[in-house]
């Protein structure tokens, strides 16, 4: 989430980013005068659909934050949120500490992804919001000492602490319907079928127990496990014909697509398709018209 940064005269800044994973980062800056952090809106019109948010804890001293037209002043304990396709404007005071994470939208349910509309400052005063400060003011002080593991766990449980003190005592689950939340797991699924994906960390991506997983795919009388495994067949089948990787091994084309082994994956394409990976391939050289079925 590129920004200009402007230091007032004598001031001294301290912080490095770290990557918890590749959509979590966290960052605990120190400064001894004013700093200005902006994002400007050229920058955010520039922001793509794979956008950042972040979020700014106080941990000692005072900062300001600009957002929607709306200055908020910020203490100790106080929550601001920022996303890319938005301006915005954060100013510290002398003597300030702050603990920012960045993280991808993606990691939040469907109805939460725009939360930092409208509001740039959320006063620490229920216990979730406290509880999801604390973790993170622990986090920045004791992440580097963890393994790539623990990181990655780590920052995806301060995604979930979020979630819990974005939806608070009166708000139910953000879009944990059927009609909106099952066809967001479907696009996930298609998006990223050259990742492991367990249907464990697909219902924890999006928010939901494994057992409301199964219910939701209930509706089109499909597993979770299956619908994952269909979708990497189908992609693995577009990519063997597709011009652009007609060079590619067997085996490459199955780990492009998540499977363990080429021989996993040839008795899987079998078992679908009837055909064998070799022999889609072949045929379809062979009848260069032949059409294919989109994943879907």
């Amino acid at each position: 989430m590129p920004t200009l940064v402007r230091a007032g005269q004598d001031c001294r800044v301290q912080g490095a980013e770290q990557g918890l994973s590749e959509s979590v980062k966290l960052m605990r800056l120190t400064t001894t005068g004013a700093l200005r952090i902006v994002r400007t809106a050229r920058l955010a019109a520039k922001a793509t659909g794979n956008e950042m948010m972040g979020l700014a804890v106080g941990i000692a001293g005072n900062f300001r934050v600009r957002q929607d037209g709306r200055l908020t002043a910020m203490t100790v304990g106080d929550v601001a949120m920022h996303q890319a396709r938005n301006a915005w404007e954060m100013v510290t005071g002398s003597n300030a500490e702050i603990q920012m994470i960045k993280f991808s939208r993606d990691l939040l349910p469907p109805g939460a992804r725009d939360i930092g509309d409208g509001v740039p400052g959320l006063r620490a005063h229920s216990p979730a919001t406290n509880l999801l400060v604390r973790y993170l003011d622990q986090l920045g002080s004791s992440a580097s000492d963890l393994t790539a593991v623990q990181q990655a766990d780590a920052g995806h449980a301060a995604i979930d602490l979020l979630v819990m003190a974005l939806r608070g005592p009166a708000t139910a689950a953000p879009d944990g319907s059927a009609p909106v939340l099952l066809p967001a797991m479907m696009a996930y699924v298609r998006a990223h079928v050259h990742e492991p994906l367990a249907v464990e960390r697909l219902a924890r991506l999006h928010h939901i127990s494994v057992r409301h997983l199964y219910s939701l795919f209930e509706s089109v009388d499909m597993t979770p496990g299956v619908y994952i495994r269909t979708q990497r067949l189908l992609a693995a089948r577009n990519i063997l014909v597709d011009p652009r990787h007609i060079g590619l091994s067997i085996g490459r084309v199955a780990a492009m697509t998540g499977f363990a082994n080429a021989r996993t994956f040839h008795r899987a394409f079998y078992q679908e398709f009837g055909t064998t990976p070799d022999g889609w391939r072949h045929d379809a050289l062979r009848l260069p018209g032949k059409k294919l079925t989109p994943a879907s």
